[in-house]
């Protein structure tokens, strides 16, 4: 017997597609009852409390969190530090590093605590601006695309944006089935409790499309990285796989482009705004600037914690993605590559980079020709040097071997075994 036959609710806009399940062992069906349990108490436990309580709570053990996660810690810092390089100093960005930290603890807690409310009792919790943009964008009725980042209290913008818009327009955005079947309908019930409809993201973007079209608004989260379908442009100034989904769609569909900023107004309180983009029409490398003006608004508040512009493991010099469609600006953020020199003092070729997006250094600065192999220091402490050398963070490595690839592992850089 499927998982699907055990009562996982699939086949329907709002419910997941069907996947090619094997039949789960008895120890998984344990499993998934377990975590079920679990997360239904502490989901209960959370939603009887002031989310002004869950947020302060939540605000300490991201703070704690901040301090025992020193490789979390890592990730958002270089995030932040490609995003606001020449932006804002070193020591500004490690202090919101430490906020980006507490702010993601509240708002985690806060949406957990949030899936169970009555929207009508939180109109204390959650302002909302700008929606006559999004009402304006409605009057054609060629539907609407959200452009959404993992910002804020997301359950409270799940919750409230069926309740903004017209009762007559369809709400939906894409969400990604959980392993766990049982948490996964609990999941889209929750979602649905409002009349927000869910696709997952495996479904056909030919029946999200559809949906637009036929007036429906439907809301694309756009910050995540996406890898080998996504298109090249820059983000914050530089270049990554950015999601097409958002600009095909409103180039398809002849859809309005909106962008949703949810902030911290206080303790356990959010605002949020419905933004219009200023350009008219968006490829994908105009969707991204649009996005960036959106999690500017209040960047503490967005959830830095993925690897954003993380170099490729196998092949670093080389980004994952497509060549966009359109006019695609250059990079303002080069990717920082280190050549390691051999015994003898020769400098390493380095494979070609695609995009050519890279600047090599020989030091900590960029070729100035005065690099020293920096005898008795430790070959971590020394790229951790070299990283903190620049405001931009360094990418990768062409070179050293063995001693110096396992360095590069441990602090999440790329290395590349550099030519003769």
């Amino acid at each position: 017997m499927s998982v699907a036959e055990e009562g996982a609710p699939a086949g329907e806009i709002g419910a997941p597609t069907q996947r090619a399940w094997v039949r789960p062992t008895l120890g998984r069906r344990i499993k998934w009852r377990l975590e079920q349990g679990i997360y239904v108490a502490f989901e209960a436990v959370l939603g009887i409390l002031p989310l002004t309580w869950l947020a302060g709570l939540g605000r300490t053990l991201g703070g704690a969190a901040y301090r025992i996660f020193p490789r979390r810690r890592r990730t958002v810092e270089r995030n932040l530090r490609i995003a606001f390089a020449g932006e804002r100093a070193q020591d500004e960005l490690k202090a919101m590093a430490r906020e980006v930290f507490r702010r993601s603890g509240a708002n985690l807690l806060c949406s957990l605590g949030t899936a169970d409310r009555d929207p009508a009792t939180m109109t204390d919790t959650l302002t909302v601006h700008g929606v006559e943009r999004l009402h304006a964008a409605l009057a054609p009725g060629k539907g609407v695309v959200l452009v959404i980042a993992h910002m804020g209290n997301w359950e409270a913008m799940a919750q409230w944006l069926p309740l903004v818009i017209p009762p007559e327009v369809k709400v939906a955005n894409i969400y990604r089935p959980l392993n766990n079947p049982w948490l996964d309908a609990r999941v889209l019930a929750t979602r649905s409790r409002q009349g927000l409809h869910l696709f997952s993201k495996d479904e056909s973007p030919l029946a999200m499309a559809a949906f637009v079209r036929a007036g429906g608004v439907l809301s694309i989260m756009s910050d995540q990285r996406a890898g080998v379908a996504g298109e090249l442009v820059p983000f914050f100034g530089r270049t990554t796989s950015a999601t097409p989904l958002p600009a095909i769609l409103a180039r398809r569909t002849g859809a309005a482009l909106i962008g949703v900023s949810l902030r911290t107004r206080s303790t356990g309180r959010w605002a949020l705004e419905f933004h219009a983009p200023e350009e008219a029409h968006l490829a994908t490398a105009g969707v991204m600037r649009f996005l960036e003006t959106i999690m500017r608004v209040s960047a503490e508040d967005v959830f830095w914690f993925q690897d954003r512009w993380r170099p490729g493991r196998k092949a670093p010099q080389r980004l994952e993605g497509r060549v966009a469609r359109g006019e695609v600006p250059d990079p303002s953020k080069l990717r920082r590559v280190l050549l390691w020199a051999d015994e003898a003092g020769q400098w390493p070729s380095a494979p070609e980079a695609v995009p050519a997006d890279v600047r090599y250094e020989r030091t900590g600065r960029a070729e100035d020709g005065d690099w020293q192999r920096a005898p008795g220091e430790a070959v971590r402490a020394f790229l951790d040097r070299v990283d903190a050398g620049a405001a931009l963070p360094l990418d990768y490595v062409v070179g050293g071997g063995s001693e110096v690839r396992a360095a590069c592992r441990a602090l999440g850089l790329g290395w590349v075994e550099g030519g003769a």
